[in-house]
């Protein structure tokens, strides 16, 4: 299996619904494998970098680190799925208040919540996170709001001197479902953990299938 446009790489999202980034899933697709290197980083539309932020843009994946460190995209159909079961149907609030959220991932999203879309410089200068001693836990919040499914990768923006890194931009998820399929699609965790395994098994190996069905618990319907 070889992708080589932007077109092939959306059919095969569309194909398999969750789609890694890398090959963290055993027996498994991914946008690394399953294109050339020598299409990487060379900025033209054949670059799959480009398409990682692209697709996104296009309303058709939610892209971020879902599991654990590990990013990848996720149909905008199955969005409200995968949401669904990582946050048990619970808002910010009602996590943080059960203790289930940190202060920092709460007041992150909040700022999100309130500013929209935001480059990660951005944000770390509204939630006054900018100091050198504050940027762990500002990135092990943003992974730990991007786990729960509550924030998504939106962009990159450019950096002002030539040498320097691209800024990720991030949003809540509610914001970017809503101009991608109209709604939130609202369902309850079981309907969700059901929906999901049906889509999946359609596509996944064996042990791709047990992978997804530990990490996201979809044998155990509550």
């Amino acid at each position: 299996m070889e992708v080589s446009d932007y077109k092939e790489f959306v059919e095969l999202v569309g194909q398999y619904k969750i789609f890694p980034f890398s090959g963290f899933v055993p027996d498994y697709p991914s946008l690394t494998a399953v294109t050339a290197e020598t299409l990487w980083h060379t900025g033209a539309d054949t670059d799959p970098w480009q398409w990682r932020v692209r697709i996104v843009q296009d309303g058709i994946a939610a892209y971020g680190k879902f599991f654990g460190d590990k990013a990848c995209f996720i149909y905008k159909d199955q969005f409200p799925m995968v949401k669904t079961i990582l946050t048990r149907n619970k808002t910010v609030e009602a996590r943080y208040a059960d203790g289930q959220l940190s202060r920092t991932a709460r007041h992150i999203y909040q700022v999100l919540t309130e500013h929209g879309n935001l480059d990660s410089r951005s944000l770390r200068e509204t939630t006054g996170l900018q100091a050198k001693e504050d940027k762990k836990e500002y990135e092990k919040a943003l992974v730990e709001l991007q786990n729960s499914g509550d924030v998504v990768i939106t962009g990159a923006k450019a950096s002002e001197n030539d040498s320097g890194w691209n800024s990720m931009c991030y949003e809540p998820s509610d914001i970017w479902l809503r101009s991608a399929i109209n709604g939130n699609g609202e369902m309850s965790v079981e309907d969700a953990k059901s929906l999901l395994r049906t889509e999946l098994a359609r596509t996944c190996s064996e042990k791709a299938l047990a992978f997804f069905s530990k990490k996201l618990k979809l044998e155990a319907l509550q």
